[in-house]
């Protein structure tokens, strides 16, 4: 789950659709809703195909870098399991970037929350949720 997770935030930071599709089971939901002011349902997936394509678009021209540390892994059952991800993560608009975030950068911490099953390929997650502690724009 480790190396999923690791491969997660690689996979975001790379820009890499298809890495970052493959830790997703289908189906999985991601729950974002903490990044909109407004709690916007919009975040809130059961689509990792639509997740993927719309982070990568939201991310377009800007520069980012996501750290997981510290899991809190339980296992469930011997295919499912559940963690708490302390996380922290920078982002930087490039000057070319189109005007798609309210912010010229953004340096926040939180938590991720995610759930875990493990199919014939591996772990997978089938759900993600992030909880911001702390969000600092510029």
């Amino acid at each position: 789950m480790k190396a999923l997770k690791a491969r997660y935030f690689r996979g975001v930071d790379c820009k890499d659709a298809a890495v970052l599709r493959a830790v997703f089971a289908d189906g999985a939901e991601t729950d974002f809703r903490s990044e909109s002011p407004t709690g916007d349902p919009a975040f809130h997936q059961h689509d990792p195909d639509a997740f993927v394509q719309n982070t990568l678009h939201i991310l377009e021209g800007v520069d980012t870098m996501h750290l997981g540390f510290m899991p809190e892994i339980e296992f469930l059952s011997d295919d499912e399991a559940q963690a708490r991800w302390p996380m922290s993560d920078r982002l930087w608009l490039r000057p070319d970037a189109p005007a798609r975030l309210p912010f010229l950068t953004l340096e926040g911490w939180g938590w991720y929350h995610d759930r875990y099953r493990r199919d014939a390929t591996g772990w997978k997650i089938v759900s993600t949720r992030l909880q911001r502690a702390k969000v600092i724009v510029g």
